[in-house]
């Protein structure tokens, strides 16, 4: 969800949309181009096809004449010169005369006509072929017949082409009518379109200025009535998911935060008149604390002797047949023996755990099901050494401040893994959790060690900072290595501690 919020956040920021708009108008434009350009190249093409045939009958019949003039030169001269520019005049002729074969698609009358154009041209360059020969023979009166039937041929090929061309002269004019109707509905449909882009162009223009402008118009109304010490002026409420809304957003913040702070400091100084007020009785009551506190010094039990009274008590209720609450002070007992401990001694994993186990006991009497453990316990790891207390701190901060908070209560779960090089203690809860900033102090010991963070901690009882640094220090002390601790939590799923053993300080025995 927070991945999909930062996604749309980017998608709509003001550059984004801005690049958009951009991109729909040259998408746009780049249509309305191609199809104007692809409409014209269409006209284009079919206005080329309207005059091809015309083309080639135009060239067909000039070249029929470079043929006869040729001809007529040579057999005039008998020039070589004139030969060899009739024969290649005949060739290209022929060539002009098979594209009229290409011509013939559906075989209408104009095609049949285009067919017999060639067989006719075929002829004719047959009888100039015969003429030359008897030319070379000087029969005189035999390509003198010859170049007359020819002449009568190119008659027969010269009607013809006429004839076509005027048939295609009629059949393109009335399609360039039609086409010329086309090309106008062409231009009115593109005139629609630009007009159209131009209308779209005015519309994402204004939504986008008008999306823009709105909330700072808002922002600066609001910032005017705040300039004038009114603070009760309304949220302004932007839904843009882009940068303007992140800095109205931050305006309303702002406000709330500058006017809670001038409450702030009005109180304090109503505060103060009562203070100054009551610092005379304070002096009084200070001599009555001091009194109060040797008092309590003075009452302090030594706790050998109130071992030894837990003790009494246990076989009181044993005599009694209080066999729970019997079962209780024993379990209290063992748990106070191990806390008075030297905090320098050391213990097993085994003791540790045991101790935990008896901790939980006191801990069911008290809260009942409401805190449930659980206890995953790889027994090849117990044997090895560790300093004492320093499970029990961690499992007092999983109750105290990820567990108590939850009126439904939770679950602390703790596992013992066995590793080649180190045993894992994981103390895990499925509590409130903590923020990151707290995991980085209990971590970082040199910045609890501050005198700003001294301070800080030594006026809340309740912080957890205090037993975790005393355990990072012990286990860094006593093993002489550092990052024996890791933290990870989520704040509202819990908060999971692993504690790393080395095996170098605890072989088995």
């Amino acid at each position: 969800m927070i991945i999909k919020k930062v996604f749309l956040k980017k998608i709509n920021s003001i550059k984004i949309k801005t690049t958009f708009y951009y991109i729909i108008m040259i998408v746009f434009m780049s249509i309305i181009s191609i199809y104007s350009l692809s409409i014209t190249n269409k006209y284009k093409e079919q206005i080329d096809s309207l005059f091809a045939r015309n083309l080639i009958l135009n060239n067909l019949s000039n070249q029929l004449t470079l043929v006869d003039k040729e001809l007529v030169m040579y057999l005039s001269t008998k020039n070589s010169t004139n030969l060899n520019n009739y024969m290649r005049n005949a060739d290209e002729l022929q060539n002009i005369a098979g594209k009229l074969s290409n011509q013939v698609v559906n075989y209408t009358e104009e095609e049949l006509m285009f067919k017999d154009i060639e067989n006719m041209v075929n002829s004719y360059i047959a009888q100039t072929e015969k003429a030359v020969y008897e030319k070379r023979k000087t029969d005189i009166a035999a390509y003198t017949k010859t170049y007359n039937d020819l002449l009568n041929t190119m008659s027969y090929i010269s009607d013809y082409i006429s004839e076509l061309n005027n048939r295609q002269l009629y059949r393109n004019a009335s399609n360039y009518t039609y086409m010329s109707k086309q090309i106008s509905m062409a231009n009115v449909f593109n005139l629609g379109l630009i007009i159209d882009l131009i209308f779209l162009s005015i519309v994402l223009v204004y939504r986008m200025t008008n999306n823009m402008i709105k909330p700072l118009i808002k922002l600066s109304h609001s910032a005017e009535d705040i300039s004038k010490g009114n603070f009760e002026t309304k949220e302004v409420i932007v839904q843009t998911n882009d940068e303007i809304e992140i800095l109205s957003n931050a305006f309303n913040k702002m406000k709330k935060s500058i006017h809670a702070y001038i409450e702030e400091l009005k109180e304090k100084a109503s505060m103060e008149v009562k203070i100054k007020d009551q610092e005379m009785e304070n002096f009084k009551m200070q001599s009555l604390l001091d009194k109060a506190r040797l008092y309590a010094l003075q009452s302090q039990m030594d706790p050998h002797f109130l071992f030894n009274t837990i003790n009494a008590a246990v076989q009181l209720s044993v005599m009694e047949g209080a066999d729970n609450t019997g079962e209780f002070l024993e379990r209290m007992a063992r748990v106070f023996r191990y806390n008075i401990k030297q905090i320098d001694s050391e213990v097993t994993i085994s003791q540790e755990i045991e101790n935990i186990k008896d901790y939980y006991e006191l801990l069911n009497v008290r809260f009942g099901d409401l805190i449930e453990f659980h206890f995953e316990i790889d027994e090849s790891g117990l044997e090895f050494k560790m300093p004492p207390l320093i499970i029990q701190p961690i499992v007092e901060n999983a109750y105290i401040h990820g567990l108590s908070k939850k009126e439904e209560g939770g679950n602390i779960c703790i596992k013992v893994i066995n590793k080649l090089a180190e045993t894992e203690i994981i103390v895990e809860d499925d509590g409130v959790g903590m923020p990151e900033e707290t995991i980085d102090l209990i971590l970082n010991i040199d910045n609890i060690k501050t005198p700003k963070n001294e301070f800080k901690y030594k006026s809340t009882k309740e912080s957890p900072q205090i037993g975790m640094n005393n355990v990072i220090n012990r286990l860094e002390l006593f093993f002489k290595e550092k990052n024996l601790v890791k933290i990870s939590s989520t704040q509202g799923i819990g908060t999971k501690v692993i504690i790393s053993i080395p095996h170098s300080k605890g072989d088995l025995k």
